[in-house]
């Protein structure tokens, strides 16, 4: 399982850290010349002992030089040295956390437009909730890593190195006692990891799970406080932010509970260097400054140990993240488009479903041997009790899903010759809840098309009868709707959608139950702004609303699938025949 989380986590920020592979390097090279630096931190400690305290080994040139000055001279060199450790430090932290703040831009980028592509099936599986927790918490776990590899495992493994070549040069035996503790830390760290990737990874679905019910009550908190259930919505909070707080704290435990034995084992290893390295210093064999500057590199020896012991924590918590975030990269998007498909044509011909046969379910068809003729500029009316699929027509022709069996075409060509963003981006859409994003009513209006100017957006809104309420609001058509729309009554939102319908220049409109739950005066107005949407383009109506209907110049019945015989799925009725519902 170690290895998995490690393959996904390098795959994961392979591609975004060959794009950013400079800025990825110059922070490496500051974190090389910083190791430069601290190599040489002990020495003026030790030249300061044995120059100027001890006064052993003094160099002929220096023997005039007065104790006092040696060290002055010593200080500032500790001095000089810590500084520029301090700034190298500087620069490799900020390059390297400003680098893995746009890596992750990008991988979350990467991941929300995958997303975007994966199936309705897909998207009917998974919590969106859950899905922002993966965007956000689970990628800054992998930016951790990340980061955490720039500046620790590139530096300290350098200095790992450096250090054992400068003891091994001046004392091998006090550097090969030294060392005795690193196989066993190694062992403690690789044995730590597999139990913190497990954790971790528990307590990252926790998490999730948390996100998606705190997202659903906020979401529905008008329903909560309509049936006074606070003290249910509250429990079922406190029952998710319980089981995160158990899953986090044993994650938690699980991390730090190997950090004494390691302790113990680093000071384990110094108390020896430091008895073997005394006796040598009595026996004359060893300098005070010499066995200062063995202790102070030993220090320098197990500080890139302990950093790299931890690293494989920081590894193990972004492995079970990179897991979760994989698994969204992993999903295979919506069938892709038919070899050689090519952008669809204006759909101002006839549209066609000939024998399509549809279910959500296998073995459970919504839809069976459906036949529908859309001619240029008609309106048709769909009609039919629920559960006849009645909208499952409509996300057939957008191709959110394709048929079973049977073809959908236009003018006698299979609209699965076309692509599907193509095919979509010539149908206005118009569903029974309005799709309305957080943003104000001008930019949702626009949102119906790529290059609706603003006189084309407010001349959308007179058409459908937005201008109606828009002096109502604070800024009118600049003002932000909320969440949903949630500034706006049920019709208001309809007219809305359909003043989106009326920016987009598509030449197929199709309309789901647009004055389904509207008082008479709001279906009244939206019945009008219809009328405005889907002038001289064709338009496909699914309704029960017979002023709506009226509208029609053709209304088919939907027979409910388990009651239609072969070819019988839909019957067509003159508008005449349709009984007011």
């Amino acid at each position: 399982m170690v290895a998995v989380s490690t393959s996904s986590l390098l795959r994961l920020v392979a591609e975004p850290a060959r794009t950013h592979r400079r800025a990825l390097a110059v922070s490496c090279a500051l974190s090389v010349l910083q190791v430069g630096a601290e190599l040489a931190r002990p020495w003026p400690l030790a030249l300061a002992v044995d120059w100027a305290i001890d006064r052993d080994g003094v160099p002929d040139a220096l023997a005039a030089v007065p104790p006092a000055l040696l060290l002055v001279a010593a200080g500032s060199a500790t001095l000089v040295t810590s500084g520029v450790v301090s700034l190298l430090d500087l620069g490799a932290t900020r390059t390297a956390e400003r680098t893995a703040e746009r890596l992750g831009a990008d991988l979350r980028r990467t991941v929300f437009a995958h997303s975007l592509r994966l199936s309705l099936r897909w998207h009917a599986g998974t919590r969106s909730a859950e899905l922002v927790s993966r965007l956000t918490s689970d990628v800054g776990r992998v930016l951790d890593a990340v980061t955490a590899t720039t500046l620790t495992l590139v530096p300290d493994a350098l200095m790992l190195v450096g250090v054992v070549v400068v003891l091994l040069v001046l004392d091998p035996w006090l550097a090969l006692l030294g060392l005795l503790v690193v196989p066993v830390l190694a062992a403690l760290s690789l044995r730590q990891r597999r139990h913190v990737r497990a954790s971790q990874g528990v307590a990252r679905a926790a998490g999730g799970r948390l996100s998606t019910t705190a997202a659903d009550l906020l979401r529905n908190v008008g329903a909560v406080q309509a049936f006074g259930r606070l003290d249910r919505a509250v429990a079922e909070f406190g029952t998710a932010n319980a089981e995160v707080l158990r899953t986090s704290s044993t994650a938690v435990d699980v991390e730090t509970r190997w950090t004494p034995y390691a302790d113990v084992v680093l000071a384990l290893g110094a108390a020896l260097v430091l008895v073997a390295g005394g006796l040598q210093v009595g026996a004359g064999t060893l300098t005070t400054g010499g066995l200062l500057v063995v202790l102070g590199y030993l220090r320098d020896l197990y500080s890139p140990v302990r950093a790299l012991t931890r690293l494989s924590g920081v590894w193990a918590r972004a492995g079970a993240s990179a897991e979760r975030v994989a698994d969204v990269l992993d999903a295979e998007p919506e069938g892709p488009d038919a070899p050689g498909a090519t952008a669809a044509p204006p759909l101002r011909g006839t549209v066609e479903l000939r024998g399509v046969t549809f279910g959500y379910e296998p073995g459970r068809p919504v839809l069976r041997d459906l036949d529908l003729v859309l001619r240029p500029g008609e309106t048709v009316c769909l009609f039919g009790p629920s559960g006849a699929g009645k909208s499952t027509v409509l996300l057939l022709l957008l191709r959110l899903w394709d048929p079973d069996a049977g073809t959908l075409r236009h003018d006698g060509v299979d609209l699965r010759r076309f692509t599907r963003q193509s095919v979509r981006e010539r149908i206005a859409y118009v569903p029974q809840d309005p799709w309305l994003l957080d943003a104000t009513l001008a930019q949702n209006v626009a949102f119906g098309s790529r290059d609706a100017t603003r006189a084309q957006v407010l001349e959308a809104c007179a058409r459908t009868h937005v201008d109606e309420f828009v002096d109502r609001l604070p800024l009118r058509h600049d003002t932000p709707l909320g969440e949903g729309g949630a500034r706006l009554s049920g019709g208001q939102r309809r007219r809305v959608a359909l003043a989106r319908a009326a920016v987009s220049p598509a030449d197929l409109v199709l309309l789901d139950e647009p004055t389904a739950s509207l008082d008479a005066v709001s279906a009244a107005h939206v019945v009008e702004a219809v009328r405005a949407a889907t002038t001289r383009r064709t338009t496909l109506l699914v309704t029960h609303d017979p002023a709506l209907a009226q509208l029609a110049d053709r209304v088919v019945h939907v027979i409910p699938s388990s009651a239609a015989p072969t070819g019988a799925a839909a019957r067509p009725e003159t508008r005449k025949e349709v009984e007011p519902a």
